[in-house]
């Protein structure tokens, strides 16, 4: 009989740790915002490409430095759903359209990602203001 609970706790807690396995694997498959910095940058530049899907909306845009360099840079956006309720369309963004965008920078050296708040067109027209607290303009 001592078996018989010894292979019952064998197999509860062989089922507990996979139980945690999955679920640890659960809640570290969206990440956190935690890479981006908490002071915002503005860019200008043009549209490259506007990814219009889940599970983050992406954009991609051309910089041109001081130096004439061109940079691009990838952005976040909320899902298409929260695009949504802050107004944006799949249509909203199109390649070579000049728009500024305010944004978290990564904090990794040499990154050009970011987690962007707020985009405008060049005529200053708000976008999209999707801050969620995520960084602070300076």
């Amino acid at each position: 009989m001592k078996r018989t609970r010894k292979s019952h706790l064998v197999i509860r807690l062989m089922a507990v740790t996979a139980a945690v396995l999955v679920l640890g694997a659960v809640v570290l498959a969206h990440h956190s915002a935690a890479q981006y910095s908490r002071d915002a940058a503005t860019t200008r530049g043009t549209v490259e490409q506007y990814i219009w899907r889940n599970p983050h909306v992406t954009l991609i845009w051309n910089v041109k430095g001081a130096n004439g360099e061109t940079r691009q840079w990838v952005g976040e956006l909320a899902s298409v759903t929260s695009m949504i309720a802050d107004g944006m369309t799949k249509d909203s963004l199109k390649p070579g359209q000049e728009v500024e965008v305010i944004a978290c920078p990564s904090m990794i050296p040499g990154s050009h990602e970011a987690w962007i708040r707020t985009i405008k067109a060049a005529d200053g027209k708000v976008l999209v203001d999707a801050g969620r607290g995520a960084c602070t303009p300076k």
